[in-house]
């Protein structure tokens, strides 16, 4: 999947849909089988459970928004969806691969024809303050 997927359905395809305010647990896995994936999603801090199958390093345990995947490893991670609904997006950074479009969104709380009430397309446009002007 890519953003390319994303953008042909004009927006409307998503790769999840949790609740808003939902706990849920996914399972991330890496077949890519020659690459490591530093994998980041928006919105939200997440816990990860378990690398392979068994319980997270110490220094895995606390809040995170990227997690190091490397190759055929599978890691699930808690996390809780807010406090915002909208749609958000999960990538990779490593810079090639977000040259090629490595990413997909996820929507919370919203339905699939819902707008985005925090869609900065849809967001008022930026105004110059009279008194301060341009910096």
């Amino acid at each position: 999947m890519t953003w390319e997927d994303v953008i042909a359905s004009n927006f409307k395809f998503a790769g999840a849909d949790p609740k808003l305010n939902a706990v849920e647990i996914w399972e991330i896995e890496n077949k890519s089988g020659g690459w490591f994936h530093p994998v980041h999603i928006h919105l939200i801090d997440f816990q990860i459970l378990s690398r392979n199958g068994k319980p997270a390093a110490a220094w895995e345990r606390g809040p995170k928004d990227v997690m190091y995947i490397g190759e055929n490893e599978k890691i699930q991670v808690i996390m809780q969806f807010g406090p915002h609904k909208g749609r958000y997006m999960v990538h990779c950074h490593n810079l090639v691969h977000e040259d090629h479009s490595m990413m997909f969104q996820f929507r919370v709380g919203l339905g699939v024809n819902d707008l985005d009430p925090n869609d900065p397309i849809l967001a008022a446009p930026a105004k110059i303050d009279p008194e301060t002007g341009p910096e």
